[in-house]
Parts: C-alpha cells; sequence; structure tokens
C-alpha cells in the first residue's frame, strides 16, 4: 500500500487524545459485513481471537446473518452509535456511509477501499471531499487504503486481513504506512518472541499519519519502543517534533525507511549539491536526532526486541562468551564492523576463569570460547559467563543461548537453567543471549519463557550483535543531545542590495563581516590591474575568474596558481580570460580575482543547501574540489551547535589530518567547529533569501583557518 504526495491531502497534526479515541474503542461495527468476504472474515474473526471485549455489531444491507451472527441492514438500526467502524465497502458506497455515519453520531471510521488517493486525479479528489466532510462533521478516519490496527492491550484487533492472534502482548509499537508489509511483520514479530502493544496501519494518509501514530505511541504507556516502517516522511517538522519528545520520556524509536536510491540532487551547480540528496538528509536527520535508522524488517524486530527488554545498553565495551571457536571468530568480526569494542579479560577474570575449572589448554580471549569441555561440565558456561559479569572491563555480556523450542532442550539444560536465568535477569549489567543462527521462537519457548520470566533472546549473532550495537549508540546519543548547550539563535541578515551578482570579493566581503575568516583579494580587470594587486599583496598569488556564472572555476580554465612575478601573473591573467571566453562564452565576467597564495593545507568544503522538505543543511567534507570523488562528508540539519558540528568532523575518515598525522600541526576541532558554526549562523540568518552558501575550500594547517572561496546562491524570486 502506497501514501499520497497530493496536495489535496496535506495532514492536519492531531491531538494524540483524539487518536486514541479511535484506537481504543469499546463498541465496534463492521459495515459490509458479509460471510463470502474475506475481507469480512479476517476483521470479524481477528476481532474475536483478539480477545475483544466489547460490543460487536455486524452491517449488512440484506440483514444476513454474518460469521454466525446476527445483521443490521443500516446504520441507522445499530443500538447505538459505535465508538469505531470498520467500513469494508467499495469506493463509490463512501460518501453515503459517512452521511449516515456522521447522522448516527459515529466520529472514527477504518476505510479499507482502495481506489482514491493513490489512483489518479479522480481517486484523489473524492478523498479530499471523503475527508472535508469527515473534518466537518467531527469525523476522524484511518486509511483508506490500509488494513487496520491492533491494540494488543486494549484487545482490539480491528485488523482486516490474516495474521496470528492473539498477538504477543509486549513493549513494541509499530506504526506502518504500509497495511501489506503489517501482514508479514506482525508474525515476524512473534516468531522472535518480540511483543507488540499496538500495530497501526495508516494507508493513504488522509487524515491520520504514521508519523501521528507514533506521537500515540510516545506517550503510551503500554510502549517502550517505537518501530516504524516509512516510505515517505511528508512532514519533517513534526517528525523530530516527535522525536524531541521520545527522547523526553526515554523511548527509542526505530525506523525501516525505504528507498535508500538517490532520487535528486539538490543543487547540482555546486559541490555541495552532490553531497545532499533525499536519502543522505534522511539519514543525517536520523543520527542528528537519536533516531535509530535500520535497513530491513528484520533489523527492525531484531533492534525493537534487545531495546524493548535491556533500554539503552551502557556503553559499547562488549563480553562475549560461547561454546563454539566459530562463533568467536564470527562474532568478533561481526562486532568490529558495527563498532562495538571487545576488551581483552582482565587478569583477575583469566585466574577466576581456571579457579572455576576452565581446563589449563584453554586460551582465556574475548570473545571466550569455553571448549568442547563443556561436554565434561555443563556448568563451566555459567561459570565463564559469571567471570565475565564480573570483570569492569565490560559493559555488558553477550551469552550463547535461546529459549528452549521443545522439553528435550530444557531437560538437555536443567543443570544450568537456574543459574542462568538468574544471570539474563538480575545481573548487575546487562546479559543478552543469542542463537548462533537465525532461530524462531515456538509455541513451547514462548510459554517457557513466560513462566520462567526469561528475558528477549535475540534470534541470531548476525542480527543481534548490530542491535546491541545501536541500542548502545542510541544510549549514547541521547545522553549528548541531554548535554548540549542550547544553539543561540542566528541573528537576522537582510539580503544586501544587488547581491544577485556579487563578485566572489563581495561574497568574501560579507562572509568576513560576519566573523568568518576569509583571504583577501581584489579585482584586475586588466593585466595590468593584475600585477599591481599582486605587487602590493606580495609573491606568490593565486588568480581566479570573478565570475556569478561559474561554479567551477577549475573546469573553464580559469584558476592559475603560485604565480611568483609579474610576468607570470599577466600571462596567467591573458589565459584565464581566453580560456573561459572559449570555454563558458555566456557568462558575466566581472574580472580576474588577485589573492595571496596560501601555503599548502587541508582543504574543507563547508557548505549549506536548502532541501525542499528539511530546510537548510550543513555539509562538511574533506577534499575540497575532489570531494565528490573522496565521498568523505558528514550533514546536519540547521540549526546546530559547535559540539555538534566537532562530531561531525570526527565522523570524517580523514580526521587524522587534522589532529597532527605524521607529525603535523595538530588544529583546535574546537576552534575549527566554532568557525563553522559562524559560517553556518550566517545561513540561518539570511533565512529564506538562502538558496546555497558554499565555502570551498576552507583551508585549515594547523590552527591558520580561511576561507579561500566562496559562493551564495539566492533563492529565486517567484
Amino acid at each position: 500500500m502506497t501514501t499520497l504526495t497530493s496536495e489535496t491531502t496535506t495532514l492536519q497534526n492531531l491531538e494524540p487524545a483524539r487518536l486514541r479515541e479511535l484506537l481504543e474503542p469499546r463498541t465496534v461495527a463492521i459495515i459490509g459485513a458479509n460471510t463470502n468476504s474475506t475481507w469480512s472474515h479476517f476483521t470479524h474473526s481477528n476481532l474475536v481471537a483478539g480477545g475483544f471485549e466489547g460490543e460487536l455489531y455486524l452491517v449488512n444491507r440484506r440483514g444476513e446473518e454474518c460469521h454466525g451472527q446476527a445483521s443490521f441492514t443500516s446504520i441507522a438500526d445499530l443500538p447505538e452509535a459505535p465508538d469505531l467502524a470498520i467500513v469494508l465497502t467499495g469506493t463509490n458506497s463512501l460518501e453515503t456511509i459517512l452521511e449516515e455515519a456522521r447522522v448516527k453520531g459515529i466520529r472514527n471510521l477504518v476505510l479499507l477501499a482502495s481506489g482514491l488517493g493513490e489512483a489518479g486525479a479522480e481517486g484523489e479528489a473524492l478523498q479530499a471531499k471523503l475527508v472535508q466532510r469527515a473534518r466537518e462533521a467531527g469525523q476522524l478516519i484511518l486509511g483508506p487504503n490500509n488494513l487496520g490496527f491492533i491494540n494488543s492491550h486494549a484487545k482490539v484487533a480491528a485488523f482486516s486481513h490474516m495474521t496470528q492472534m492473539p498477538m504477543i502482548t509486549g513493549g513494541v509499537g509499530v506504526a506502518s504506512q504500509s497495511g501489506a508489509l503489517a501482514i508479514y511483520l506482525l508474525p515476524y514479530m512473534a516468531s522472535r518472541g518480540v511483543g507488540c502493544s499496538m500495530a497501526v496501519t495508516v494507508g493513504n494518509e488522509a487524515m491520520v499519519s504514521a508519523i501521528d501514530v507514533m506521537g500515540v505511541l510516545v506517550e503510551d504507556e503500554n510502549t517502550k519502543v517505537i518501530a516504524a516502517y516509512l516510505e515517505q516522511i511528508s512532514d519533517p517538522a513534526q517528525f523530530l517534533a516527535v522525536a524531541a519528545r521520545a527522547r523526553e520520556v526515554g523511548k527509542p524509536i526505530v525506523i525501516f525507511k525505504a528507498g535508500r536510491g538517490e532520487a535528486s540532487a539538490r543543487v547540482a551547480a555546486a559541490h555541495t549539491g552532490s553531497l545532499v540528496g533525499d536519502d543522505k538528509v534522511i539519514d543525517a536527520a536520523c543520527r542528528q536526532f537519536g533516531i535509530i535508522r535500520v535497513d530491513n524488517i528484520e533489523d527492525l524486530v531484531a533492534t525493537a526486541g534487545i531495546i524493548e527488554s535491556y533500554g539503552a545498553l551502557p556503553g559499547n565495551r562488549m563480553g562475549v562468551v560461547t561454546g563454539s571457536g566459530a562463533m568467536c571468530a564470527l562474532v568478533a568480526d561481526k562486532a568490529e564492523s558495527v563498532g562495538l569494542e571487545l576488551p581483552t579479560p582482565s587478569a583477575a577474570t583469566v585466574d577466576s576463569l581456571h579457579a572455576a575449572g576452565l581446563p589449563s589448554f584453554s586460551t582465556v580471549n574475548n570473545p571466550m570460547d569455553t571448549t568442547g569441555y563443556i561436554s565434561v561440565d555443563p556448568t563451566i558456561l555459567t561459570k565463564a559467563n559469571q567471570c565475565f559479569i564480573d570483570d569492569p572491563n565490560y559493559d555488558f555480556i553477550v551469552v550463547n543461548g535461546s529459549w528452549p523450542a521443545n522439553q528435550t532442550m530444557v531437560d538437555m539444560g536443567r543443570f544450568t537453567q537456574n543459574e542462568l536465568l538468574r544471570q539474563l535477569s538480575s545481573s548487575p549489567k546487562p546479559v543478552i543471549a543469542m542463537s548462533f543462527l537465525p532461530t524462531e521462537v515456538t509455541e513451547f519457548g514462548r510459554a517457557f519463557a513466560a513462566e520462567h520470566g526469561y528475558p528477549h533472546a535475540s534470534d541470531s549473532f548476525d542480527r543481534g550483535i548490530p542491535a546491541v550495537a545501536r541500542s548502545a549508540w542510541w544510549g549514547k546519543r541521547t545522553a549528548e543531545l541531554a548535554s548540549d548547550a542550547t544553539i543561540q539563535d542566528a541573528p537576522a541578515i537582510s539580503k544586501p542590495e544587488g547581491a544577485e551578482s556579487w563578485t566572489e570579493i563581495q561574497t568574501g566581503e560579507f562572509l568576513c563581516s560576519h566573523g568568518v575568516p576569509y583571504v583577501p583579494a581584489a579585482i584586475a580587470t586588466s593585466a595590468e590591474e593584475a600585477v599591481a594587486a599582486a605587487e602590493e599583496m606580495g609573491y606568490p598569488v593565486v588568480l581566479k575568474i570573478a565570475s556569478e556564472d561559474i561554479a567551477h572555476k577549475t573546469e573553464v580554465g580559469g584558476v592559475r596558481l603560485m604565480l611568483r612575478d609579474a610576468d607570470a601573473v599577466s600571462e596567467a591573467y591573458d589565459f584565464i580570460r581566453t580560456s573561459v571566453a572559449t570555454l563558458a562564452p555566456e557568462a558575466r565576467i566581472q574580472g580576474v580575482a588577485v589573492s595571496p597564495m596560501r601555503p599548502a593545507g587541508n582543504e574543507l568544503l563547508v557548505g549549506v543547501v536548502r532541501d525542499p522538505q528539511w530546510g537548510l543543511v550543513l555539509a562538511v567534507g574533506f577534499g575540497g574540489v575532489m570531494v565528490e570523488i573522496l565521498k568523505d562528508s558528514a550533514l546536519r540539519l540547521l540549526p546546530v551547535g559547535p559540539a555538534e558540528i566537532r562530531r561531525m568532523l570526527e565522523s570524517l575518515k580523514g580526521i587524522d589530518l587534522l589532529t597532527g598525522f605524521r607529525g603535523a600541526e595538530a588544529t583546535d576541532l574546537d576552534e575549527l567547529a566554532r568557525v563553522i558554526f559562524k559560517i553556518s549562523q550566517v545561513a540561518v540568518g539570511l533565512g529564506d533569501e538562502l538558496e546555497e552558501l558554499e565555502i570551498n575550500p576552507l583551508r585549515v594547517a594547523g590552527n591558520q583557518i580561511e576561507a579561500l572561496d566562496a559562493l551564495v546562491r539566492w533563492k529565486a524570486r517567484s
């Protein structure tokens, strides 16, 4: 099922209390009930099997018995106005049904019908009409083109497709822009022992968006983790507001956002545009605001399951105990790939392991292989677990284990069952059980875990190790955001008169006037003027074409470097004018800029570009003109503070170049972050006037930080 981008379906943010009214009905009517309809069968059977305890009414226009229950011929005949109407009829009858529901006093409806907003102009127009009428009547529509919802704790399974009932009740709340995906997601969660608090599909999002649902889940006392499947984020401001509220109450958000393919680059005219695209901005927004993004449904479930049971892990130092050398190697590789640390066991841990009975031929490492000796002494595994639990080198422990699939497995583990349960459920640090290979949870296993109080066990190391890394990241990230200073408001800056035709020198003077260090420059309109400027500045100098129409000067022969005397400057001036006239004959030329040639240093690109949905985006990367090839960059939404800009710098692969690589002078990263912050504040201060601001390169040589070239593009006036 798809969601809409049409202007006719602009969403109005819902108050969570209003949406909860729809999701917590005490009386339900199925409109269009029919024994011969698969939709009707599943809607009815799910409500019954899900344990719905309220009145359930059926409306069938012929008054036929449906699903073994009497029906009413019309909405008007119902003995009361139900809290929720699930409408199974086709598109053509929806206007009539909404009117009959209004007259009856029905405020909440789930519309399954397709063929509306997702089906072209005619369908969009009808959907807009239905929404307008619903708003006027104080009604709320979930859908259309969706499959409904399940509220496990309220025992309302208003879901119109085959799924496992009753659901495993738990703390993971699901918001999905696809109903079809939920058909597979819900039983997959159950097969991995992950319990659901609520699962809501939104279809066309005519009145209720996935972000609205996430907002309800933030406030829902039964939800510990929010898991969302998104195909688009239609309201970034609302999305980020929900994320901020979730952080306040300590609830992680895990999203699987479909569509990692690059849909567009924002501003292709300059280097910044090549770094900023639809998916890259969403990725950056998630990292910036503490939202966990995963690449598939399996990781969505694995991560939500881990965090539901263990919350934010207290660090990324992991200790691992297994009974297999192969597991040790594979776990070590996976841990390294996701940035987890595997500290060496302390000397005390080594001694305690051997004192506990580990044979002398066993090598103590992390991950720890207890070897085949477990067949001689099965308790050596839990003893090794405890030694690692007691080691202060570890923030959390991973042990090889899973819920038993049958009684035979219970019998095999009877020697260690009680001690393992104690370690998993009451250790002073998190102890997480993981299977080696993907393992489904059986009905026996679910019942056994519930009876004995076993916490969640991850279905495999392959999914579990990245999941614990995300949990540790989420804890660290939320702590960073809580400790960061409030970002000061950027002073408003008016767009200067004539800025559309600025030369590079004027751009530099403008930035310099707002606190950005910028290399001096002078415009020459003849070789003689260029030589005079060079003589005044001192050699060597650099010459660059000055034109608001040319973003990539080197591509048109518009740059000459390391000019050491008057003859070189004169020759370079003539070369640049001739080359540009040949390769960019339509470009407006103000002259040639002359600047002092600075010694070699690291070149950074610092750019700000306006994303149509997300607003101003800051890009910082290594490479100057090579940034597109090196692809070493970091993005953040503006505004952003100096502390976060420093984290951007530290995330770059080339960060060692700034911290004293091979004896070079180290750069004060806090000072560099402050310079970049000033640049970003200029962009924010210009407000809606700005389309793009790029400094490329920003020269960094130790603590000498200076912009050597800049470009400003203004928003086109309509």
